[in-house]
């Protein structure tokens, strides 16, 4: 910028922190940080100038959000596959390597099967395991996978396949912060497009949906404790594995009209929310 005495750069890393430098005068403006000390992930960048080495800085608007990643050492299959045969597509991001869809096993492991067609009552008052298709029908559960309660993320026989688990809240946490922090994440793991311009599966306006991180999250709405369903299309609902009480556990998720990606430990263990598997 002519006449430019300082220039300030920010990176927002991938833990969320901000990096703030400034310089002044001749000093080169790049800001390097070896890729040594970053770990794996989709870091998020801006620029921003002040045209004054005094106050008031009138710094100009920040440049357009860019990105750049930084690779893993492990390795990731193309798929895997269900105790039901079906195939999923696998997905590296960062350090982890996650299933590319939702979840729609009806069996365990074991091939014991996971009950399911529950009415209100029976939905409401089960402490096993349990699954539904979103209004029942086998064409939500092929494209939003089915929803669990968190009694069948808790049995022992198992929901993923072998070498596969349910993530925990740390793992979440882990992958919500390559792509950007609570704030940002969202967007990064969001399909993109929206049901009302015949692009995607999301309602508009589908805030910030690039899916840059290729998790290609879907709002597959959850059922409620007592049964009822909400939110297709409009909410994304995902289990960790960690429990908080006798009733609750840790779950989080996105939605249709911000970018973020939020987590809360209070959920009650009778909602039915999507699942993803991840790589041991």
């Amino acid at each position: 910028i002519p006449g430019s005495e300082a220039v300030r750069l920010r990176a927002m890393l991938a833990t969320g922190t901000v990096l703030t430098r400034n310089i002044v005068g001749i000093e080169p403006s790049v800001f390097f940080v070896p890729e040594l000390y970053l770990p794996a992930g989709t870091y998020f960048w801006q620029i921003q100038a002040t045209c004054s080495a005094v106050p008031p800085f009138q710094p100009t608007p920040r440049s357009a959000l860019a990105t750049f990643t930084i690779g893993s050492s492990l390795t990731c299959p193309d798929s895997l596959v269900d105790a039901d045969g079906y195939s999923y597509p696998a997905v590296l991001i960062g350090d982890q390597c996650w299933m590319g869809e939702n979840l729609q096993v009806e069996q365990y492991s074991n091939g014991d099967p996971i009950p399911t067609g529950l009415n209100l009552s029976a939905w409401s008052s089960a402490t096993y395991g349990a699954s539904a298709a979103y209004n029942g029908l086998v064409e939500n559960k092929v494209i939003y996978g089915l929803l669990y309660n968190w009694f069948a993320v808790d049995d022992p026989r198992g929901l993923c396949p072998a070498g596969w688990h349910v993530p925990s809240a740390a793992e979440w946490t882990q992958l919500v912060n390559s792509q950007g922090g609570v704030l940002l994440a969202g967007a990064a793991l969001k399909a993109t497009g929206t049901v009302e311009a015949g692009t995607g599966l999301w309602r508009q306006p589908n805030t910030g949906a690039t899916n840059v991180s290729g998790f290609t999250g879907l709002g597959g709405g959850y059922r409620f404790p007592d049964g009822n369903i909400n939110a297709l299309q409009f909410q994304g609902s995902w289990w960790t594995s960690d429990g908080v009480s006798t009733t609750t556990a840790n779950g989080g998720g996105m939605s249709f009209n911000n970018t973020q990606s939020s987590w809360d430990s209070g959920y009650d263990k009778r909602h039915g929310f999507s699942i993803r598997c991840i790589k041991d």
